[in-house]
């Protein structure tokens, strides 16, 4: 056997036993994210992932749209008391001039297909019949890590090239202090003037006295570093996801949303909404678009203050 022939069967042998070790590395990092996860509950048609004091649900039924957030039993979004149509956590396409109002009832509030795989509640809308779009959305629970991954999926089941992105609207309660770091280019809206902007980030505490009484009540902005938070209390709520770039934003849309509803006692809400790239989408072809949600309670030394700096230090700590 000549020296070619010796070096060709080595480079062989380690050839095999790198692949082998890579796919062994694949399956045991795998096998550690599915033992991360959470295992799911199910009980009346409701999927509850409980990740330490956190407590999430989710209802297929109601467009597997988010019903419940709870730590240590304290809810953080609204239900259906305040408003019936607007509430808990929804997912919708964007750019809305594209429908207008209301969402697609397919992608918003009928039923979902669902299933659970390796601990990840998997839902799946029917076709929109205006746009062919198929939403799926898969929810797990970290409990390693304590938090909860949220991911997006949309599927353009139409016979045409479609622009499309994605965007999470989840209603909270009106007594809280909403703020991210700001992004480039301005902010628009009938919120803006009630917004603070304070070293780069932009603060919004709601206040029903103040808020327009014609016109929009929404703010429009681009962020920085990936994140929205909500801090009710001494709970707080931390959206982390891959930061937008201002150009791929969708058309008359933001990266970053807020809307405020009419100042009304037990019925107010505000909606703190983020939103991923514009991306065309070819027949048959998806997206997908992940989003981390993080519920603390916020340590003592934390102040819950518009442009308290220990609030923007202490998400900055989390997500990192």
């Amino acid at each position: 056997m000549d020296l070619y022939t010796n070096y060709k069967d080595f480079d062989g042998i380690i050839t095999n036993i790198l692949f082998v070790c890579s796919i062994s590395l694949i399956i045991g990092c795998a096998q550690k994210n599915f033992t991360d996860r959470v295992v799911p509950e199910e009980k009346d048609g409701i999927y509850t992932i409980q990740v330490q004091n956190q407590i999430l649900e989710i209802d297929p039924a109601e467009g597997g749209r988010i019903t419940s957030l709870k730590l240590n039993g304290k809810i953080f979004l609204t239900n259906n008391d305040v408003n019936n149509f607007n509430w808990g956590s929804t997912f919708w396409p964007s750019p809305q001039s594209e429908w207008n109002w209301p969402p697609s009832a397919e992608l918003d509030n009928k039923p979902y297909s669902v299933e659970v795989v390796d601990n990840e509640v998997i839902m799946v809308s029917q076709k929109d019949p205006g746009t062919g779009f198929v939403v799926t959305k898969k929810f797990s629970g970290n409990k390693k890590s304590g938090y909860y991954l949220l991911k997006y999926t949309i599927t353009n089941k139409s016979d045409k090239p479609r622009k499309v992105a994605p965007w999470e609207v989840t209603r909270v309660q009106t007594n809280g202090i909403t703020f991210f770091p700001m992004g480039k280019g301005e902010r628009t809206g009938g919120l803006e003037p009630l917004t603070l902007e304070k070293d780069g980030i932009i603060w919004f505490d709601y206040d029903g006295d103040k808020l327009p009484l014609t016109g929009n009540r929404q703010l429009y902005s681009d962020g920085a570093d990936g994140w929205l938070a909500q801090v009710n209390g001494d709970v707080i709520l931390v959206k982390e996801f891959k930061d937008l770039p201002l150009e791929k934003k969708a058309p008359k849309e933001g990266e970053i949303e807020l809307f405020a509803s009419e100042a009304t006692p037990d019925k107010s809400y505000i909606e703190i909404e983020q939103q991923g790239a514009y991306e065309k989408l070819l027949p048959g072809a998806s997206l997908t678009w992940e989003v981390i949600w993080y519920l603390r309670a916020l340590p003592a030394n934390v102040r819950s203050k518009v442009g308290d700096i220990s609030l923007v230090t202490y998400v900055r700590d989390l997500i990192k």
